[in-house]
């Protein structure tokens, strides 16, 4: 398994470092955003910004953004855990999306690398 750390200021192509930004949306529409701080092909290890609207075992939406002005990836993961992280919060995600969006998930590991 190939795993990218972040530390959540990864930049593309040398452009100013910005951190990974991600978008996680559970079943009910609540979200939580949080910066990536590892991404891997099989999932990835979020520190959340705000109060944690998922709990494990959600099944939820992903948005990966690493500007700011559009998400280059979305996809589905599973929330393994939530758990404090001094003043804010830490969850991993495990990637349930298949098809084109795997492939952008290779590209995005890729480019961020």
């Amino acid at each position: 398994m190939q795993a990218l750390g972040t530390d959540a200021t990864s930049v593309i192509g040398g452009d100013a470092q910005e951190p990974v930004r991600v978008w996680i949306e559970n079943g009910e529409g609540l979200i939580s955003r949080g910066l990536v701080e590892v991404l891997s092909e099989s999932g990835a290890v979020v520190r959340l910004i705000g109060a944690a609207s998922v709990s494990s075992g959600d099944e939820a939406t992903v948005r990966i953004a690493v500007n700011r002005t559009a998400p280059v990836m979305g996809g589905t993961a599973r929330v393994r855990w939530v758990r404090p992280a001094g003043e804010t919060s830490e969850c991993e995600l495990e990637w349930t999306h298949s098809g084109p969006e795997r492939e952008q998930l290779a590209w995005l590991i890729l480019a961020l690398g």
